[in-house]
């Protein structure tokens, strides 16, 4: 466990624990930028046979916040137990978790298709080894060196792997 009393990451949360982003993050963008790079490394690592938890990260207009703030605003959610469909050239994944007030539009347990451009981040975890996740090592990166233990956990990270010629 973390050495930090009091860590989000170290009890079990009502609510899914989300993170506000800045719209001009560099880093950010960095990471989706690295993600569509390496799109191809995903549809690989899907077609292998029982590799791990696969998961995509999507973007979605948040219809409430933007006519409230008369400008668009956007959720970035991960959907999980993503197939790809060679056939279609679409992906599917299910939600997992939605945060309040959300689930008007979406809600766990609903399966969503989408393309490949609508992808901001992929993670496969396979026993601990996470492939991809890009924007899931800057929110670690970003927290106190007494805080990454419990974000491992949190996530079910052991070793953070490097993807399409090292990270």
């Amino acid at each position: 466990m973390s050495e930090s009393p009091g860590s989000k990451f170290d009890e079990a949360q009502d609510e899914p624990l989300f993170t506000a982003i800045g719209r001009m993050d560099g880093a950010l963008q960095a990471a989706y930028d690295r993600a569509a790079a390496t799109m191809g490394e995903f549809i690989r690592r899907l077609g292998v046979e029982g590799e791990g938890y696969r998961a995509a990260k999507l973007r979605f207009r948040d219809p409430d916040e933007s006519e409230r703030l008369g400008e668009d605003r956007f959720l970035f959610l991960w959907l999980g137990g993503v197939h790809y469909y060679a056939d279609e050239n679409v992906f599917s994944g299910v939600f997992f978790e939605v945060p309040a007030g959300f689930e008007k539009w979406h809600e766990v347990g609903e399966q969503l298709v989408f393309e490949a451009d609508q992808v901001f981040d992929w993670m496969i975890l396979d026993d601990g080894h996470l492939h991809g996740g890009f924007t899931l090592r800057v929110q670690r990166e970003r927290l106190p060196e007494a805080e990454r233990e419990g974000y491992d956990q949190y996530v079910g990270v052991r070793v953070y792997e490097p993807v399409g010629g090292g990270e």
